[in-house]
């Protein structure tokens, strides 16, 4: 821990005097690092990860709002004629004035270097306080108990989405929102203009929810019929594999990766449309069949900052291996249905180009969820891809339906409401949908039809939980999120001011006012020194050299001298970022007469695995399952292992444009 506040104070230094060459009139820079180094040897890493981020939220609020907002750790303000943080004041009246309000010409740069210095701290990857723990598993709990119950069985092994698929429709969702309380209370409590203006509003959500169900009406037909054994028998034919496949991460058994597809469990709910002769093993097998025994999934607590853990769910092995052939399919009939548009599950950066058009224009609006997998309800699921129901059949039985908890204080099972928690392969891609059919339905003005949805196609886009829209349909975004038990985080969503968020991407009038987020400093393992390197190059990029610098020096100088430097156009080589061009002159160097080519000895990460000797049939299905070409023969091993990253100095193909530095005698490390 202390370690840790040492190295965020030594880059601090570096940030502060990037700071001083960026304003070198700037008064007090000296005096607010001295005060920020007396607060963290007191307060620790919570200084870095808690108190410090508090002045980039109060920042962002002012920047929507118009207004600074004063309060929480740090926000002590200069005197009561000044009202801005005293901390970094010569910053802040760059961009509000004395009286806290947004000033008109707003320094960019300004934001940025507030921004980094609250958040170089913010995502450091940390164990939370036992209170946060449970709170966060007392708030994932209490989502469960409020969702509403689906219509059809999700519970069960057997059911019909077929019957009744009409019937069901979002707009059902705007009865619930008084059906626990008796009709004449209403009537008792409320005036008749109150009366008036709730119908008048139930009647408007009505109608959203309405053109929300067209959207998705649309879509869902338009996805196609989904049948596991015509998908991969197809796949495979083409060399693609067949989609089946084992995730990278835990399953709710603790298997290891090798021991995943002798699967101990295959359940009839999973069998009806995965049938385990097809899919769960190879001809000619002599596997017997796994037992028909449907286990719970594995609430697993996973460290994510130090306000709150991240909540997943370890998929038991049959279930995660028949999710990943859902998941391949809705990717690629999403691909093919929309072109790249309004979805791209392979390109994030999309959203970012959008991030910096909203931020010029404020035409769009960017909009996060919170906790979103976990509101996210069966009950909505099927309303919206009621008009596909082989998809739902599919998604049905590729669904968990206990999760198990372990972590909490009185272990117990949960029976979910919930369509998935994180950690199932099918909660991304249904999640995206879902709330593209959200963002499509409020904001589409005119007839629901594919013609104006298109007409959205530069207006729209969503991954995951971020959402991008219109920012006229803001508002009904909000309503309906609300009357379909999802909630919009609005500390965290911008439709007013010039500040944007999405993806990661962040800007402000066309600026990029990203900070780095470091989620260590410290180079304590392989992983990690690959976490500095890369972190050192961000900060070089965006401008921080100093602070790139004094980060790069946290590495062991022996480690430092074995990187290499990379220039803007060399491609496939991993090392420094550097804009003069690429050096490997003080690496060691040698010709490979048996590939006839230089080799620089370098520092890599290298994803090795541990051997494990196995063999049956079982290993051939994980085999004929992985993509290939047809025309080259494939080559069966008899090892598997578990991946295991490592880092050492390995001889790697020199890079051409250092070239020239071949053969000369070797030397200090090249300036960046």
């Amino acid at each position: 821990m202390k370690s840790q506040v040492n190295a965020l104070l030594h880059v601090m230094g570096g940030i502060f005097s990037d700071l001083r060459l960026a304003y070198p009139s700037l008064r007090g820079l000296d005096l607010d690092l001295e005060y920020l180094t007396l607060l963290s040897r007191s307060r620790g890493l919570g200084f870095f990860t808690l108190d410090l981020p508090n002045l980039d939220s109060l920042l962002l609020e002012g920047l929507e709002t118009g207004r600074l907002p004063i309060s929480g750790p740090l926000s002590r303000v200069v005197s009561t004629r000044t009202k801005v943080p005293k901390f970094l004041s010569g910053l802040w009246l760059r961009v509000f004035d004395k009286n806290g309000c947004l000033q008109t010409g707003v320094d960019s740069l300004a934001i940025l270097f507030l921004r980094q210095i609250s958040c170089l701290g913010k995502k450091i990857a940390t164990e939370c306080s036992d209170d946060r723990i449970a709170a966060t598993i007392g708030e994932y709990h209490g989502i469960e108990r409020q969702l509403r119950p689906p219509t059809v069985r999700w519970d069960s092994d057997d059911v019909d989405f077929e019957n009744g698929a009409d019937d069901r429709h979002l707009g059902e969702s705007t009865a619930y929102s008084h059906s626990a309380y008796p009709l004449d209370l209403f009537s008792q409590a409320e005036s008749p203009e109150e009366r008036l203006k709730r119908r008048r509003k139930n009647e408007r959500l009505e109608y959203l929810l309405d053109r929300v169900q067209q959207v998705a009406d649309l879509v869902a037909d338009a996805i196609g019929h989904f049948d596991s054994l015509d998908l991969s028998g197809s796949r495979e034919s083409s060399g693609l594999g067949s989609g089946l496949r084992h995730g990278p991460g835990a399953v709710a058994e603790g298997l290891e990766q090798h021991e995943k597809s002798c699967f101990p469990n295959w359940p009839h709910k999973l069998d009806n449309y995965f049938p385990f002769e097809f899919v769960g093993k190879t001809a000619n097998s002599d596997l017997e069949r796994p037992l028909n025994h449907e286990v719970a999934s594995r609430l697993i607590q996973v460290p994510k900052t130090a306000k709150a853990p991240r909540l997943i769910a370890a998929e038991p092995t049959a279930h995660q291996y028949c999710q990943q052939l859902v998941w391949t399919f809705l990717r690629e009939r999403i691909s093919d249905l929309f072109m790249g548009s309004f979805i791209n599950f392979r390109r994030q950066d999309l959203s970012s180009e959008l991030v910096v058009k909203a931020s010029l224009d404020r035409s769009l609006a960017t909009v996060d969820l919170s906790s979103a997998s976990d509101r996210l309800s069966c009950w909505t699921v099927e309303r919206v891809f009621r008009r596909n129901p082989s998809l739902l059949h599919a998604l049905h039985a590729v669904r968990t339906r206990y999760t198990r908890d372990n972590i909490s204080d009185v272990p117990g099972f949960l029976k979910l409401k919930k369509f998935a928690s994180q950690g199932s392969a099918t909660t991304f891609p249904v999640q995206s949908i879902v709330f593209l059919t959200l963002a499509l339905g409020v904001s589409i003005r005119g007839r629901i039809n594919w013609s104006s949805i298109w007409k959205m196609s530069n207006q729209v886009r969503v991954f995951g939980d971020d959402i991008i829209l219109p920012s006229r349909g803001y508002a009904p975004l909000l309503a309906i999120m609300e009357t379909l038990q999802l909630k919009v985080n609005t500390s965290k969503s911008y439709v007013t001011g010039f500040f944007r968020e999405s993806c990661g991407s962040e800007a402000y009038s066309g600026d990029d006012v990203t900070p780095v987020k470091p989620k260590t400093v410290t180079a304590d393992a392989p992983a990690a020194i690959q976490s500095v390197i890369d972190t050192s190059n961000n900060l070089f990029q965006k401008g921080f050299w100093h602070a790139s610098d004094r980060l790069l020096h946290l590495l062991p100088p022996h480690l430092r001298r074995g990187i290499r430097v990379v220039g803007p156009n060399a491609v496939g080589f991993s090392g420094l970022t550097s804009y003069s061009g690429s050096d490997e002159s003080h690496l060691r160097k040698r010709w490979n007469s048996r590939l006839h080519r230089y080799e620089v000895r370098a520092w890599s990460l290298s994803d090795k695995a541990r051997k494990k000797t196995r063999g049956g049939y079982h290993s051939m299905l994980d085999f004929v399952s992985r993509p290939h070409n047809n025309e080259h023969a494939r080559v069966v091993s008899e090892y598997g292992g578990t991946r295991k990253a490592r880092g050492g100095f390995l001889w790697e193909p020199a890079n051409t444009d250092a070239f020239g530095f071949i053969g000369e005698p070797e030397g200090s490390h090249a300036s960046r």
